[in-house]
């Protein structure tokens, strides 16, 4: 059993409930899967996917226009440094890595011999010059846009390293997460810090608080020079605060299920920020969107729900806007509530369980005074399934909701008092 103490005001759009921000779907055009996605502004912006696939919008995303790549191989990042100038990579069969400088009207190959790996995986710049892009096993620095690049060594003890995602801090340094084997058969996560101190041998691999094995850095983000976020494939949310080089990762949120992966983060600001993941229900995929509006310090206790949305990676240009991108050429673009959310507080404890459930499940509410309770079971479209009145009288008092009777899904069990409510999610297998 997890004790759950998420405390918000939900409010309904007519698409999906909206927490932190409302999500609405946008016709991309394309059924692909799309791999990444990114915006210069709120109005402008590009999605790249699974067989050469481009589409830009020049207008929030209500409309989707394809571009010509060049090429059929898949594109899993895209990367522009201004409204004109961008880069996207990727390759199975070849090496890909495509160069705009019209804002995408046309892309040229630039993709250079010296790169050994067919894998592209990430390419990131601080400056129409300066970038690195990670490969299956390298990382790479061009100087001069993209039209060379030059290999670069790690330190003494990084073993076997597999970089993946890029985050570039200024002109001399980027952090790329990613893992390396320790041993056969033991793989550690890590994060990868360039130190341009210490020439030829650049890239050092980072500390943990905990040590991470058997894990992958996904995704990863800076929100300045020194505090950064890296998201894993087994649900860990790790920050870096010290102004050391490589600094010490410490775990700073965790995800309630083994092996809940963290897809993708993105910042605004040095305040506004969020990280995607999902989970099974039912057979179907639902996307979930954690937020936070204070550099990391907590996170929204209960996520933004996007019901059948698979491998989602996101980008949040502005604190009021974000769009995200996945399987089946799906584009959603998410806007922050304008009831926004308003922390409430019960004073006693709610244990719910089992959940997800089948056929009922019991609410455990520990209170130390006499509480009377209004419960509404509430649907996605924010139709009340259920409601009554509960007397806690007991420090442990128990209560059942039947399920036998609604449909498969996730829904909302709203409690309130006269001196505050919360709001769970309750899952029918």
């Amino acid at each position: 059993m997890r004790l759950l103490t998420i405390s918000i005001i939900v409010f309904f759009s007519s698409a999906l409930f909206a927490q932190n921000f409302d999500w609405t779907a946008q016709n991309s055009g394309v059924t692909v899967t799309l791999n990444d996605v990114f915006f210069t502004d709120g109005q402008t912006g590009w999605a790249v996917g699974n067989d050469g696939t481009i589409v830009n919008t020049t207008d929030g995303g209500q409309t989707w226009t394809p571009q010509a790549s060049g090429t059929t191989e898949i594109l899993r990042a895209v990367f522009f440094i201004d409204a004109n100038t961008g880069w996207a990579v990727g390759g199975t069969l070849s090496k890909t890595m495509i160069k705009t400088t019209d804002g995408g009207s046309s892309w040229q190959n630039i993709a250079p011999g010296n790169i050994v790996a067919n894998l592209m995986y990430d390419i990131a710049f601080a400056d129409v010059n300066t970038g690195w892009l990670a490969t299956f096993d390298s990382i790479y620095m061009t100087s001069d846009g993209g039209t060379t690049w030059v290999h670069e060594d790690y330190v003494s003890g990084v073993a076997v390293p597999s970089p993946r995602a890029i985050a570039v801090t200024s002109d001399t340094t980027a952090f790329v997460g990613g893992s390396m084997w320790k041993s056969v058969g033991s793989r550690q996560a890590e994060v990868f810090y360039r130190r341009p101190d210490n020439a030829p041998f650049l890239w050092g691999a980072s500390g943990f608080d905990t040590f991470v094995t058997d894990d992958h850095i996904n995704s990863i983000a800076f929100i300045n020079s020194d505090i950064g976020f890296a998201g894993s494939q087994k649900g860990k949310l790790l920050k870096k605060t010290d102004f050391q080089p490589g600094g010490i990762w410490e775990l700073n949120f965790q995800l309630p299920e083994e092996n809940q992966t963290i897809w993708s983060l993105s910042f605004s600001d040095e305040n506004h920020g969020m990280f995607n993941t999902s989970t099974e229900l039912a057979g179907t995929t639902n996307a979930l969107f954690y937020h936070t509006s204070n550099s990391g310090e907590t996170w929204s206790s209960t996520p933004d729900t996007i019901p059948d949305f698979l491998l989602v990676t996101i980008t949040a240009p502005d604190s009021n806007n974000a769009w995200a991108v996945g399987v089946g050429g799906k584009i959603y673009k998410g806007v922050r509530s304008p009831l926004g959310i308003h922390q409430t507080s019960l004073d006693f404890d709610v244990n719910i369980y089992p959940n997800p459930a089948t056929d009922k499940v019991n609410v455990e509410i520990n209170a130390d005074n006499n509480e009377q309770i209004h419960y509404s079971l509430i649907d996605i479209s924010g139709r009340i399934i259920q409601d009554g009145q509960w007397i806690s009288n007991t420090s442990n008092a128990r209560f059942t909701l039947s399920l036998s009777d609604i449909n498969k899904g996730v829904y909302l069990l709203k409690l309130s008092t006269e001196n505050g409510q919360s709001t769970f999610r309750v899952f029918k297998n």
